[in-house]
């Protein structure tokens, strides 16, 4: 309990920052929902688009959406100067990374909040039952792009063109969560039932358990430089 009480105070005074900064949430909105209104038109109208075009316009919003979330997370820290008051924090190092993971959770999950309804609108992906079976898979998703982001985050952030370095190295860090991901996306949106996409479900529990494991024993010599 004492590394998740740690872990939700940094968060929240992440949090309490980032709402005296309305503007960068709104912006973050603002681009999720224009993205999906560009994708409907570009790929004509929303009866139009296929389930497969549905499900890989989601993550694609989502992968260009954590990238603004990341680029807040720990370079925002080096940029004011506040990394070295992190690191005298009296918690693990780890407590820490964790606090960036709940901090860009919440962030992400809010986009969600909004992309679902304009998907259902306008990129043709069906309020059905499986509605929840596709929220579960997403948030799993979220959860693991969360963790595997907020390391890469944390790496970039000492180097001076941390901005263009994020995309770089968060894209082939990613590439094992899109997959299985959108893969399980397109299976939920098909209808099947639970028994085909939880082979899936499994790889990305593997994937956010392998990252964890990594984050415990390196992220503590990131943090120190």
């Amino acid at each position: 309990m004492g590394l998740l009480q740690e872990s939700l105070q940094i968060a929240r005074r992440d949090l309490l920052i980032e709402s005296r900064r309305a503007y960068e949430i709104l912006s973050t909105i603002f681009f999720t929902v224009s993205a999906v209104i560009l994708i409907s038109i570009s790929w004509g109208a929303p009866i139009s688009i296929t389930i497969e075009e549905g499900a890989a316009a989601l993550w694609i919003i989502i992968f260009f959406t954590s990238i603004l979330s990341f680029t807040t997370s720990f370079a925002r820290e080096m940029d004011r100067g506040t990394i070295g008051g992190l690191r005298t924090i009296p918690c693990t190092p780890f407590a820490i990374l964790l606090g960036k993971v709940i901090y860009t959770i919440v962030l992400l999950l809010l986009v969600l909040v909004v992309l679902t309804p304009m998907s259902i609108v306008f990129l043709n992906i069906q309020p059905t039952a499986k509605i929840f079976e596709l929220l579960l898979v997403l948030v799993v998703g979220i959860v693991n792009l969360a963790f595997a982001g907020s390391v890469v985050s944390s790496i970039v952030m000492y180097s001076e063109g941390k901005t263009l370095l994020l995309p770089f190295l968060l894209f082939p860090v990613s590439m094992p969560i899109f997959v299985p991901a959108l893969l399980a996306s397109e299976k939920v949106l098909r209808g099947l039932p639970f028994t085909d996409y939880s082979a899936e479900l499994r790889l990305l529990g593997a994937f956010l358990i392998l990252v964890i494991m990594i984050s415990v024993f390196a992220f503590e010599a990131i943090l120190e430089e």
